[in-house]
């Protein structure tokens, strides 16, 4: 198969969400550019569509650009009090390797539990396109813990549908050697350790490292407060921070600065 990628970012402007005075289209556009950097990165060729054209524009284009995946990119919605997770969908089984791929990837992040793969017959961007076609739907935006998540992680998430475009093609994911680069700009010299308050009702999970692609050692409390030696980027969250006790690294996107 083919390794170009074609992504389709939602052009529902009209979506809005829970919380930042933003819509759909506006954070996909966001994903979409993040994953497209990535997926450049690890080897893929790449095409966005323009923002906000419609699907009838996109599928020709994508059809033309000889992809070997279609990508819709999406958040999802429901009934403002469900955070449902990340759901793929594909057309039938010759779909189901490359969706589980991103799911599993995109899922291992994501804050809701309830991810899944299915199979849709009735989407235009899963019918129409003659490549393989993996629709994402990136969290529900309709929940103060969805919204908050998206817009907090969209380079993470364009980095974990790289990551299951790589496990699918079997190609090896390079990280982004210029941002580990730069979260090591602060020595543990200039580091001012500073204390956070756990603001998560579910708390945090502490990792081995700073990323979900680390293991869980353990968990922190909501209203837990904690001493941070040290900051660093990745995977899952826009910056992460390593406790005094030595347990290892939280999301500092679920805490708040108190001194």
């Amino acid at each position: 198969m083919s390794k170009k990628i074609y992504l389709s970012p939602s052009n529902q402007n009209g979506n809005t969400y829970a919380t930042g005075g933003t819509n759909e289209m506006a954070q996909c556009d966001k994903i979409a550019a993040a994953a497209a950097k990535a997926l450049k990165r690890c080897g893929f060729d790449v095409m966005v569509a323009k923002s906000g054209t419609l699907m009838q524009t996109r599928c020709p284009e994508s059809d033309k650009f000889g992809a070997g995946i279609h990508m819709p990119i999406h958040t999802n919605a429901f009934n403002g009090k469900y955070t449902g997770g990340t759901r793929v969908f594909c057309l039938n089984s010759n779909g189901r390797k490359a969706a589980e791929a991103v799911k599993s990837a995109l899922g291992a992040i994501s804050p809701g539990k309830d991810d899944s793969v299915s199979y849709k017959t009735d989407l235009y961007e899963i019918n129409v396109p003659k490549a393989l076609s993996v629709y994402v739907e990136c969290e529900f935006h309709d929940t103060v813990t969805g919204s908050d998540w998206i817009r907090k992680n969209t380079v993470a998430i364009g980095e974990a549908i790289c990551k299951g475009m790589c496990n699918y093609f079997d190609v090896k994911y390079k990280t982004d050697s210029a941002g580990s680069d730069s979260s090591k700009a602060g020595s543990d010299k200039a580091f001012r350790r500073y204390i956070v308050r756990i603001t998560s009702s579910n708390g945090v999970n502490i990792r081995k490292g700073p990323g979900t692609n680390y293991d869980v050692n353990g968990a922190v409390p909501k209203g837990g407060a904690y001493t941070i030696v040290d900051e660093k980027s990745g995977a899952g969250a826009a910056k992460w921070g390593k406790l005094k006790s030595g347990a290892g690294w939280i999301a500092l996107d679920y805490t708040e600065k108190i001194r």
